[in-house]
Order: structure tokens, then sequence, then C-alpha cells
């Protein structure tokens, strides 16, 4: 088989499992992603989207290993250090390394909004560590806040939003406590995905927003009730 038809094969490949992985069957495509790699280990694209299914079925271990298999099959691709920033975020003690990886990603891709709010949130766990000292932490708060602000001016500027954009900005919107906002813009989000062409459509995002919207729903009401 000659190397242009073996390159043609792999894009079908990867265009048929990221197809399954957006019709929401995460694990039954990471169970195919991983059996693709094992003939095809140097596979960046197959790497990246085993990120994302490992992202959503929260198996750390398992996505910090493939950032690093993406991170040296090519070190200039931002996605690596994205997903190896998720893979060791939450775990204590190891915030700095997640922002170090961030930063690397947001080096490489300097307006990635998702990149933006992962790195804002590790700032956020940063600030309430209360065993952190008090100037230390708030600086943290601070820069949390520098790039959420960022996030909202580089969504506002474009002109044709897409639902990932709406659902982001509505993320934002809850973490400036800005509930209203975020109620507004998971709407927004929902719309978008429904008028978006079929091959854009990530379900698990959608899962996301309506989850997102509806515990944003329960929050307004709560405050109200108070």
């Amino acid at each position: 088989m000659s190397k242009e038809k073996q390159e043609v094969m792999k894009g079908e490949t990867y265009k048929t499992l990221k197809a399954l992985y957006h019709s929401g069957k995460v694990k039954p495509s990471l169970n195919k992603i991983i059996i693709e790699l094992k003939n095809d280990s140097e596979n960046l694209e197959l790497s990246l989207l085993a990120c994302q299914c490992l992202v959503r079925t929260k198996n750390f271990d398992e996505l910090s290993k493939y950032a690093d298999i993406s991170i040296k099959l090519n070190p200039k691709i931002a996605g690596g250090y994205y997903y190896k920033g998720v893979a060791v975020q939450h775990t204590k003690g190891k915030e700095q390394e997640a922002l170090k990886n961030f930063n690397e990603a947001l080096t490489l891709d300097p307006d990635n909004t998702i990149y933006l709010k992962s790195k804002a949130t590790t700032h956020l766990l940063l600030f309430t560590d209360y065993h952190l000292p008090l100037k230390f932490a708030e600086k943290h708060r601070d820069k949390a806040k520098e790039s959420l602000l960022k996030i909202i001016e580089l969504i506002e500027q474009k002109e044709n939003p897409d639902y990932i954009d709406f659902f982001t900005i509505g993320e934002v919107s809850t973490l400036l406590s800005q509930n209203l906002d975020a109620k507004k813009y998971f709407i927004k989000a929902v719309n978008a995905f429904n008028t978006s062409d079929k091959s854009k459509q990530d379900t698990n995002i959608y899962k996301d927003i309506i989850k997102a919207q509806k515990a944003c729903v329960k929050l307004m009401d709560k405050n109200i009730e108070d």
C-alpha cells in the first residue's frame, strides 16, 4: 500500500472516530482509539482525540500519559500542554504544574479561550487555598479575573461566535457571579448548537451546556429565595 493511500486511510479513520466521539459515545470511541494507537502510535490527531475522551471519563492518569505522548510527538502543538494541565489541575500541590502547562499552551495559541478558562479556574483554586498566604492568594484572584475578562473581550470581538463560544462566555459569567448574563449566554449556546452544521455538533458539549444552564437557573432561584 502506498504512503499516500495510508495517509488517506488514517484521515478517514480519524474522521470516523471523531464523529463517534461527537455523537456522545465517549467510552466506545476511546476503546477504538486505543486500538488504533497500538498500530499507529505516532498518530498525533488520535492521541489528542484520546485526550478529549479521557477528560470526559475523568481518567486523569491516562490523560497525563497521552498528553505526554502528544507533546513528545509534536512539542509545537498547544493541545498536548493543555491536556497535561487539565490532567494535574485538581491534584493538590500540582496547581503550579498545571499553570505552567496552560501558559505553554497559551504561548503557542494565545487567544484560545478554552485554555484561558482552564488557566483562570486553576488560579481560582489557588485563591481559595486557605493554606496560601493572603497576598499570594489575592494575586491568583487577580490573574484569574484578568484571564476571564480577556475571554469575554475575545469572544465579543468575534463576528460569528459559535455555540462553544457562547457556552464558554456563559461559564465565565458564572465564575464572575454574573448569573443573569450566564443564563442569557447558555440560551444562545443552545440556539447556536441547534442551528449549526451537523458535522460541527459535539453532543458532549451540548450536554455540558444543558447541565450548566440548569445549574445557573437553580443558583438564581436560590439567590432569590435568600
